[in-house]
């Protein structure tokens, strides 16, 4: 069932326009090194003009595990994804517990995290930063959690942009 429901998901990403430009991760014909060398050509690019680039680095990770649940689900509904994906990931989301124990021979161990989503779960974390890139103002690049923001400083305003992205980004 797992299988189906990424399946249908991929379908439905391919066809539509679901996830930004910036991410290189998880995504078909791009990769850690298509992101890398993006990065490398446009930072090179600005150096040999004499442009200062400012970069900041953020790594969003855990990020999927604390959206709340009716975000995410919103989110796919906004997309447009059909209404028996919708409900498939909504019940994976609000009907699988969080945590389980293992208990043998009468000894539990310790808890751990279970993934609701299993081998979805990356695709499902670019669905919901797949709108990341809309109203950014400087350059975004993205290997899944892993993510770039830079832009040229020529002047005051220009810092004043990374920082609005900055603040963008954190909502």
């Amino acid at each position: 069932m797992e299988q189906i429901q990424l399946e249908n998901l991929l379908r439905h990403k391919e066809n539509k326009e679901v996830i930004g430009d910036s991410q290189h991760g998880f995504t078909k014909g791009k990769s850690c090194l298509t992101n890398l060398v993006a990065f490398f050509n446009s930072a090179t690019a600005l150096v040999d003009k004499g442009r200062e680039t400012d970069t900041i680095y953020l790594n969003l990770c855990k990020m999927f595990d604390t959206v709340p649940h009716d975000t995410f689900v919103s989110k796919l509904e906004r997309y447009k994804f059909d209404r028996w994906t919708t409900q498939r990931i909504r019940s994976w989301l609000y009907g699988c517990p969080c945590s389980q124990r293992l208990n043998a021979q009468g000894a539990s161990s310790a808890k751990w995290h279970l993934s609701v989503v299993g081998h979805g779960r990356p695709l499902l974390f670019n669905v919901f930063v797949g709108d990341t890139d809309d109203g950014i103002e400087c350059t975004l690049s993205s290997f899944a959690d892993d993510t770039k923001l830079w832009g040229v400083i020529d002047m005051l305003e220009d810092r004043d942009a990374i920082q609005r992205d900055l603040d963008r980004l954190e909502r």
